[in-house]
């Protein structure tokens, strides 16, 4: 008889540390079936000892410790990737169980009987561990990677290359696909789990170095010769889970490539701010010189749109410049891409009475998007209705001011079925498709749409952000037809967020891109149009530096939401348990979500001082109704 213990891999469980009787030893990072509660889970075993040296611990425990039938333990896992799921839950603070929970996949968890044991990396030396950084265009970076991939299979290395999104996988498959296809093994959630199993096995076993493409759950395959970690497209936002625990697998990956010693290289066009005053400040080496301006061959063009800003005349959506575009590339027979922040025909009502912006009665503050029904006309309130975005609740077009009962209403802003309506009845016959989040719920039904736009030549695509992760070829044209509503939110990342998203635009293009802003002086806008990256960097980091923002902080927000008297008592309940910290207390931006009051606590450290013991500790000793999240993306 022994005593183990393990960490369970749920979601939600406060313990991190579970003991249990096992009728044998089961080894160290060993997956292993233990009761939780009224089910059965997966447990990773950290500890295991002949029940005679426990005694003196099973004699002083206040908890009754149960018993494990079958010790069918399986090594699944590597101690490097364990020791990164520690470090991460601590820099999260989150629990390691939960932690582990997001990073292994669930098809995993329920085969691992079937799958083969992590095998140990043996005296094979890796090489020295040294973190990189690589900016540059698509084709030269993947150039680079190409290099890299031969030189570390010379070497018996294998490569784990973390993309944010399945679709990002199918771009970078497309690099890799002559001369080392058979060596390389594709990980993303889209897959079966039938699928994922039969994939996991054949990729460890392979006995020839293999190049593992995958989204960040999948760091765990057991592969012992990993000698290189790439995080490929480092800007996009998606590598932060947007619940908890709220994990960067940035974060998650760097730590698995020190603990394995891995070399490690952030790739992209355009890194995170925070990642060149990393580069800045020599915590990461330059793999290659930088590109600090980002190249491409097409033709670049800043509208401004206030020169169209006649009295008496409407107003302009697209400019002359945009709709000749459009014209030529239906006649060229070519595809064409046009961005709008905002989907819907407006963002935005407001009266023109008493100026109350028009929001939702259910979710209080948020403003509502008016939409047209399809195969409508726009222009006709009989074919238009007003959609939460937030709770999907639909509102009759014919609605008047709640605040003073006026019909008079206005709408602002630019969504994307009034740029597509707008391309329609200026060029009749050009083939139009729109994919936001309203035309395209599903992933399916994206992929879909963007496959029609391909088979379209002449074809004009508008989408709003969503539509980038499947633009996924190089295309003639593209235009910016409106970004400005973006820079009316408060937060800190917006405009490098807008200058990522312009960058992406401009070198997508072949022949021209075009940019329409009534507000160029931005400098997002001004230099993104240029894709002046250095000046753009220098511009953010000085205005972070001087508010007090990342790199040189760190923030922790800490959210609550529930009725609001409970919400504030909690917050004020809050403050004490986090009493010698400075914590500032908020309303979400949208204040009521889901009929739930939401408010924000902050907490901001000196760059360094985090994780620390004191703080850590407090956190984590929560009640789960507080949500923790380290370094968000967004405070609001």
């Amino acid at each position: 008889m022994h005593l183990i213990k393990a960490i369970p891999i749920v979601r939600g469980v406060g313990a991190d540390l579970l003991s249990y009787w096992t009728p044998g030893a089961a080894p160290l990072g060993a997956v292993i079936r233990v009761p939780l509660r009224k089910r059965t889970v997966g447990a990773l075993v950290i500890s295991s000892q002949p029940a005679a040296e426990a005694k003196a611990e099973i004699k002083s425990a206040d908890f009754e410790v149960k018993k494990v039938e079958k010790t069918e333990a399986r090594q699944l896992v590597s101690p490097e990737f364990f020791q990164a799921a520690e470090e991460s839950a601590r820099y999260h603070a989150a629990s390691v169980g939960s932690t582990l929970f997001e990073l292994l996949p669930a098809s995993i968890l329920a085969d691992y009987e079937k799958l083969p044991e992590a095998k140990p990396a043996g005296k094979r030396r890796l090489s020295h561990h040294e973190p990189y950084v690589l900016q540059k265009g698509d084709d030269d970076r993947y150039g680079h990677y190409k290099s890299l991939v031969r030189e570390r299979f010379a070497r018996k290395e294998s490569v784990f290359m973390m993309m944010p999104t399945a679709e990002d996988i199918k771009k970078a498959f497309s690099y890799f696909e002559k001369g080392i296809e058979t060596y390389t093994y594709i990980f993303h959630s889209g897959l079966s789990k039938g699928e994922v199993s039969k994939r996991w096995k054949a990729c460890v076993e392979d006995p020839h170095p293999v190049v593992i493409v995958a989204t960040g759950g999948f760091l765990a395959i057991p592969r012992a010769d990993i000698g290189l970690v790439i995080v490929e497209r480092e800007n996009s936002r998606a590598y932060k889970l947007p619940s908890r625990p709220f994990l960067d697998l940035r974060y998650v990956a760097e730590r698995f490539a020190r603990a394995k010693g891995a070399d490690l290289i952030f790739g992209d066009s355009n890194l995170r701010v925070e990642t060149l005053w990393r580069e800045e400040e020599g915590a990461l080496v330059d793999y290659a010189p930088l590109s600090m301006r980002s190249l491409s061959t097409s033709r670049d063009e800043l509208v401004d749109m206030k020169k169209y800003k006649d009295a008496g005349k409407e107003f302009r959506v697209l400019s002359d410049e945009l709709l000749s575009v459009v014209a030529k590339n239906r006649e060229e027979s070519g595809h064409m891409f046009v961005l709008s922040g905002r989907k819907g025909l407006a963002p935005h009502t407001v009266c023109a009475d008493c100026e109350t912006v028009l929001l939702c009665d259910k979710c209080s503050d948020v403003p509502l998007v008016l939409h047209s029904k399809k195969g409508g006309d726009p222009a006709s309130d009989d074919n238009r209705f007003y959609l939460c975005n937030r709770c999907g609740k639909r509102f009759d077009a014919h609605t008047v001011c709640r605040a003073c009962g006026s019909w008079r209403l206005r709408t602002l802003g630019i969504g994307t079925e009034r740029v597509a309506h707008e391309i329609s009845v200026a060029i009749p016959d050009a083939k139009v498709f729109l994919l936001d989040k309203t035309t395209a719920s599903t992933h399916k039904k994206a992929l879909e749409i963007a496959e029609k736009w391909y088979a379209s030549p002449g074809g004009i695509l508008v989408g709003t952000e969503l539509a980038l992760l499947y633009v996924d070829r190089e295309i003639d044209y593209s235009a910016v037809a409106s970004i400005d509503s973006l820079f009316s939110l408060p937060d800190f990342r917006i405009h490098e967020k807008a200058f990522s998203m312009i960058i992406r635009m401009r070198t997508m293009a072949r022949k021209q891109f075009i940019l329409q802003t009534r507000s160029p002086e931005i400098p997002a806008i001004a230099f993104g149009a240029k894709g002046n990256i250095i000046d753009f960097y220098r511009q953010e980091i000085d205005a972070r530096r001087s508010a007090d923002f990342p790199p040189f902080t760190t923030f922790i927000k800490v959210s609550y939401a529930g009725d609001k008297p409970d919400v504030m008592v909690a917050m004020d309940d809050l403050k004490v348990k986090l009493a010698g910290y400075e914590v500032d207390i908020f309303p979400a931006f949208i204040a009521t979500v889901r009929g739930d009051f939401v408010m924000h606590a902050l907490v901001k450290l000196r760059a360094g001082a985090w994780p620390n013991d004191d703080l850590l500790d407090r956190l984590r000793a929560l009640p789960p109704s507080y949500a923790v999240n380290v370094d968000p993306d967004t405070i609001l």
